[in-house]
């Protein structure tokens, strides 16, 4: 044992599972030591996660009462509350240096806490996209992540074919809004995320806190095929090789693309290529140019997998959203047969 520190602010929030809902969590996390699933993820020769997001990651934190559970993280619910590092600056230099810092990040965190507010991105969201609507179905849970759902409504309106999935692969849930969103209108289909083990925690709970009867595996459950009866899906990376081929109606990724090196990227979307059925499609909602590697590029994509010719459409709403000069780009491409029209 040794002592650690965190280096950034996070954000707490507290739940209330149940009995079954807290051993499940606690199999998982016992699971993820037991298993050294750290170490797999890291060296994993196709999807080892960036330094960026190791470091997210590895300060993400879940704690347990008799009767509480406690999330600690990046991901802020309207009633989470914001943790400073335990470690502060120390002399002046040092104090100089945060103030200047708190004056340049004012509006930045503005901006965060305005995104925590859903009257004013609804508001935001009308003045682009006065046609839409929120559906009656999401009207009871919207508002807990606000942010990341009115940038899922805004992937969705902006899709050219809007049919409902039976089975979408989301690589890089999150928080998993994308997948209430989509479950809360077809509550028949089945979504299988990909995605780092620290961030299950936070899918897991916002999924079953808006769908209490929703049936989850975890990485840790799945026998190695998919004929479970699960509505959702988690696996690790190193997992993947266990979804079939063409089986997805649906592949989805937003705002992690962009944090990836450009590699990881083209790997995932050769998963993507291989897991979509024909005729089914993959969308992806991230940044023309990452802030993070210079390479990550959209022209960079490797859509050579999916044989038709992918449609980018500036998404304004996140770009706004992202602040002056980031473009967020709807990208949606269709998968046919090698030598199709």
């Amino acid at each position: 044992m040794l002592w650690s520190v965190r280096d950034k602010v996070m954000f707490q929030t507290v739940f209330s599972p149940s009995r079954a809902e807290a051993l499940q969590l606690m199999d998982f996390a016992r699971y993820l030591w037991a298993e050294n699933i750290a170490d797999q993820v890291v060296s994993h020769p196709l999807f080892a996660p960036s330094a960026l997001w190791r470091h997210w990651a590895g300060q993400s934190f879940v704690g347990l009462s008799l009767e509480k559970l406690l999330l600690q993280g990046g991901h802020a619910f309207p009633h989470s509350i914001e943790v400073a590092a335990e470690e502060r600056p120390t002399g002046l230099l040092a104090a100089l240096r945060e103030c200047v810092g708190h004056v340049r990040g004012a509006s930045t965190r503005t901006r965060m806490r305005e995104g925590r507010d859903p009257r004013s991105l609804a508001a935001a969201f009308a003045r682009l996209y006065p046609q839409a609507h929120i559906p009656s179905e999401h009207e009871s849970w919207y508002a807990r992540h606000p942010n990341p759902y009115f940038r899922c409504l805004e992937a969705y309106l902006l899709r050219g074919k809007t049919d409902l999935p039976s089975r979408m692969l989301e690589v890089g849930g999150g928080a998993c809004v994308n997948v209430a969103f989509y479950h809360s209108l077809n509550r028949r289909m089945q979504s299988i995320v990909v995605d780092l083990p620290e961030t299950m925690f936070f899918g897991y709970t916002f999924l079953r806190t808006v769908f209490p009867d929703m049936r989850i595996l975890l990485p840790h459950e799945v026998n190695g095929s998919f004929t479970q009866d699960a509505d959702v899906v988690f696996l690790l990376p190193t997992q993947t090789d266990l979804i079939p081929d063409e089986t997805m109606d649906f592949c989805f990724n937003m705002a992690s693309f962009q944090e990836m090196s450009m590699a990881t990227v083209n790997h995932y979307l050769a998963l993507m290529a291989r897991t979509l059925r024909d005729e089914g499609r993959f969308v992806s909602m991230n940044f023309e140019i990452s802030r993070y590697f210079k390479e990550n590029t959209l022209k960079s994509y490797d859509l050579a997998g999916y044989h038709s010719e992918a449609k980018a459409t500036r998404a304004p709403f996140s770009s706004d959203l992202a602040g002056f000069g980031l473009n967020v780009i709807h990208l949606e491409v269709e998968k046919r047969r090698a030598g199709e029209a």
